[in-house]
């Protein structure tokens, strides 16, 4: 079998590594073939067999698609792919040293530990797994195609944090791995959040969510500590630059299939652009002709909550601003849920100064507390970023000193 042959893994023909084991394969004298695939390991990041893996468990060819749109038991097509499956594990598990050390190019081949990939989703994790186990993948023909309809294809089954940018997916490598375990304080105000998105979670409806207040109060933090929260079950987080807002529909195109769980992040929303984005994304979240996808929900955060900027003429007090006004401020009613993320008092910025200190292993003195006021006083403001901020100048000695107030 060569490249040109993959049907149902069609995506994965060319690609430089398979392409390389192949004509080492075909041609195991071959001094140039040998110095490919040489030149194809080194650019791997893990093991052959895991590199494969995932090229497989991220595939988006003929097959990946047709699976996720669903086949039946008896389609004859999953016997073409379990044979071209057949083959990827074979390559996938053929012995790289032995092939390249006639060649004199033994040590290109990578010495790395196999292990679980940091924050994947939890069905990817057990599927490669059982692919590195064995070398006879068509055997897992079924449970791959099963895999493609639960988890989707390409990078939205292999990752569990996202970007959406420019039309596509992709995947982030390493993800903030942070829960709310990491997070002090303020478990009243993402108390409504953390209902929704279990009830989400749990196969129910929600309602999309806007998280607004002032910068540093903690909401971007807060979708990504909730999110990782169900990382357990597979919930992924997608998040939309506001550039990519328009597109949002498009995206609802590449997620829909009933699974996996998504929630869409549109990260610092406001828009002031002359194009009317906002009435876009109105459409998209409540009122347009496509159908929302029934495991997608739709969070974002904004430091305001009236989401579109007005222009000078529209603050004329005259009836026709006035309901322009009222259009640009409906984009914030699409949201069910509507959550404050304030200021804190500076009673609650101590205390949450003095928790982060104890957290990073700093010293609480008598200083502290009045140096984490000056801190705060000095332009950062009262918010969890500043007490976090604080803290990280605290414990490495570079916090401004205040001096202690004596009775």
């Amino acid at each position: 079998m060569t490249a040109t042959t993959f049907i149902a893994f069609s995506d994965l023909a060319g690609d430089p590594l398979i392409d390389a084991v192949l004509r080492i394969s075909a041609q195991p004298h071959d001094q140039a073939s040998a110095v490919a695939l040489a030149a194809a390991l080194f650019a791997c990041a893990a093991p052959v067999a895991d590199t494969i893996a995932e090229l497989v468990l991220g595939s988006r060819g003929p097959w990946a698609a047709r699976a996720r749109e669903g086949v039946d038991p008896d389609d004859p097509r999953r016997l073409r792919a379990a044979d071209e499956l057949d083959m990827l594990g074979r390559l996938a598990h053929a012995s790289m040293s032995e092939l390249l050390a006639p060649h004199g190019l033994g040590d290109a081949t990578p010495r790395l530990s196999t292990g679980r990939s940091p924050r994947r989703p939890p069905a990817f994790q057990a599927l490669r797994d059982a692919l590195l186990a064995t070398s006879d993948w068509g055997q897992l023909g079924d449970r791959l195609a099963e895999f493609y309809a639960h988890e989707g294809i390409g990078a939205l089954a292999t990752h569990q944090v996202l970007r959406f940018t420019q039309g596509a997916l992709v995947g982030v490598s390493h993800p903030d791995p942070i829960t709310t375990d990491d997070l002090i304080g303020s478990d009243h105000t993402r108390a409504p959040l953390a209902a929704a998105l279990g009830a989400f979670v749990a196969g129910g409806p929600a309602n999309d969510a806007l998280l607004y207040g002032p910068p540093g109060t903690g909401k971007s933090a807060a979708v990504r500590a909730l999110v990782g929260d169900h990382a357990h079950v597979g919930l992924r987080l997608i998040q939309v630059d506001r550039a990519d807002a328009a597109s949002i529909t498009a995206l609802f195109g590449l997620l829909e299939g009933g699974s996996p769980r998504c929630v869409v992040l549109l990260d610092d929303l406001v828009f002031d652009d002359g194009e009317r984005t906002d009435r876009t994304l109105r459409a998209a979240l409540d009122g347009d002709a496509a159908l929302r996808p029934e495991n997608v929900v739709v969070w974002a955060t904004s430091n305001r909550l009236k989401l579109m900027r007005e222009t000078r003429s529209e603050r004329e007090d005259d009836i026709e601003s006035a309901l322009g006004r009222g259009e640009k401020a409906a984009l914030a009613t699409r949201f069910g849920v509507r959550v404050a993320f304030t200021e804190l008092t500076q009673d609650r910025f101590i205390e949450m100064a003095h928790g982060w200190v104890t957290r990073l292993g700093g010293s609480i003195t008598d200083e502290l507390t009045p140096s984490a006021v000056r801190f705060a006083r000095g332009g950062h403001g009262l918010t969890p970023r500043t007490a976090r901020q604080f803290a990280v100048s605290w414990c490495a000695g570079t916090a401004p000193i205040a001096p202690v107030e004596r009775a």
